[in-house]
């Protein structure tokens, strides 16, 4: 008989409880717990097995022994209780299996809870376009523990692809921008030719001159989209060999000084460094610094470039004794398109590209690239490549 009921209480709890822990870990695994859904499954786990340890030798002692027809009696004032051990122990268990099941339903309400939470995230989530990107964010009001972190990580998350978002629109505005001018510059020498350009030798020739520089400037704008495009998309690869950065150099001086002849280049302390990098993507990195310094600088200013080796380090420098820069101008300066006020008024061509790329390339290369400059008096890049990283 006292076999019979311990097989009947196993089976209880085999049918009722096991069932109900089993659903209730699968709901768990599916979510990250919070600390205080963590601790109430650790205390319903506890209970239970604390309450196997006790309830079933107890259970085991009571129903095989004399203590099966054991009472207790109580003295009062005068009057007496007798209560059957066997009722205490079935009284035990129930406000035991009471317990359990308290513990259990409070586990749940916590699951239901963080699960509501996490569906208006999803909600939420669900909810957020291109178009609404700019004022939609998750309400992160009433959620706690690791929801919350959930939530701030998808709003900043969406904070930066609102800021990339707002970048590749400015950028594709700029270039629509820059691309407008020499292609309205086309059309108008086109329409020149079309009337007058077959019996006027003059006119034919200045719109062929007109058409070829514009269709220049056009390709050498595409070029630098199409490489600020390969660095976006991270698809820009570096052809690195050891070289001497002397030479390279040297070789830009005698570039510009051909393009340059009424400007004095000269070259300062030229130290003999070896690097192992893109010579190409650097040489083109030294010419945008020569080339801006040779078309911000008049008729008779200086430019200097010179090449060292400090402390582990290459250091290049080209300086000019030009019309220098604002401060606001050297906040802006390695913006893409950007490009001064004075520099507009002055009808000085360019795109505002040439700084940006090169600074990309120095990062490629993992240096740094400081600008100095004083307005109407000169500006000064200095570029530092270390050389220990190469």
């Amino acid at each position: 008989m006292n076999e019979e009921r311990i097989e009947k209480i196993r089976h209880l709890l085999q049918k009722y409880w096991l069932p109900i822990l089993k659903k209730r870990k699968q709901m768990i695994s599916k979510i990250h717990l919070s600390l205080e859904l963590q601790l109430s499954v650790l205390y319903s786990g506890l209970t239970v097995f604390i309450g196997i340890l006790i309830f079933l030798p107890l259970g085991y002692i009571i129903y095989h022994s004399e203590l099966q027809d054991a009472q207790l009696s109580f003295h009062y004032s005068g009057q007496s209780w007798t209560i059957s051990i066997v009722y205490i122990y079935r009284a035990a268990m129930l406000l035991y299996v009471a317990g359990i099941f308290l513990i259990v339903e409070l586990s749940a309400k916590n699951i239901r809870r963080i699960s509501a939470k996490m569906s208006d995230i999803i909600k939420q989530t669900n909810r957020i376009t291109i178009h609404s990107l700019e004022k939609d964010r998750l309400n992160v009001d009433g959620i706690q523990n690791e929801l919350k972190d959930i939530a701030q990580t998808i709003n900043s998350m969406l904070d930066r692809l609102e800021l990339s978002y707002e970048t590749q629109k400015q950028f594709v505005s700029d270039a629509s921008h820059e691309l407008r001018t020499p292609i309205a510059v086309v059309q108008g020498y086109v329409n020149m030719l079309d009337r007058w350009g077959a019996e006027d030798p003059e006119v034919l020739a200045e719109s062929v001159e007109a058409i070829k520089s514009e269709a220049q400037s056009m390709q050498e704008l595409v070029e630098k989209l199409l490489f600020l495009s390969r660095h976006d998309k991270k698809t820009l690869k570096l052809t690195k060999r050891k070289f001497n950065v002397t030479k390279m150099v040297e070789e830009v001086l005698k570039e510009s000084a051909l393009l340059a002849k009424e400007r004095t280049i000269e070259a300062l302390d030229l130290d003999p460094v070896i690097l192992y990098g893109d010579r190409q993507m650097l040489k083109e990195a030294l010419r945008v610094l020569l080339e801006n310094a040779i078309k911000y600088t008049n008729e008779g200013d200086y430019i200097y470039i010179g090449c060292e080796k400090q402390e582990g380090n290459c250091i290049l420098t080209v300086a000019d004794t030009g019309m220098g820069m604002t401060e606001k101008d050297m906040d802006h300066i390695f913006q893409r398109f950007y490009r001064s006020d004075n520099v507009r008024n002055g009808n000085i061509s360019g795109h505002g590209l040439g700084l940006s790329i090169a600074k990309l390339i120095i990062l490629k290369h993992v240096g740094t690239i400081e600008i100095k400059s004083q307005y109407t008096r000169g500006t000064c890049f200095k570029i530092t490549l270390p050389i220990q990283t190469f």
